[in-house]
């Protein structure tokens, strides 16, 4: 049987991580972005953290970044994800994967522009 204290809790980090997402997308012009990009979770991302697939408005995060420990990078991997999106959106197939356009809309959310979290910083993560 399902805990209901922790099935709140999940959906009180949801919320919350769901409301981030749709401030983002305020903040970048692009509010229809919230309401047109469905976000998942999966177990089977390996060492990635999340990925976008720009052609089905589609972000995948990794299930692990469900982890207590991990929510301040639930957050920073989705609005690293939704940057490949607007910035896709914005500037079309041309620019780089992590490059300044990208670069700036995660400023503009208020998290570093970093391509790659190291994995000692993700709690859960398996371990080679």
């Amino acid at each position: 049987m399902t805990d209901p204290h922790a099935a709140v809790a999940l959906q009180r980090k949801l919320d919350r991580l769901f409301a981030g997402f749709r401030d983002w997308c305020v903040l970048w012009g692009l509010a229809r972005l919230a309401r047109d990009t469905t976000i998942e979770f999966t177990g089977s991302l390996n060492d990635a953290l999340g990925q976008c697939d720009l052609r089905a408005g589609r972000i995948t995060l990794n299930a692990v970044l469900l982890h207590s420990a991990n929510e301040g990078l639930l957050h920073e991997t989705l609005c690293h994800e939704a940057a490949h999106l607007v910035a896709h959106v914005r500037y079309g197939v041309g620019i780089a994967e992590h490059g300044p356009e990208w670069q700036q809309f995660m400023r503009r959310a208020g998290f570093p522009p970093r391509a790659v979290i190291p994995r000692s910083r993700v709690t859960g993560l398996d371990r080679d």
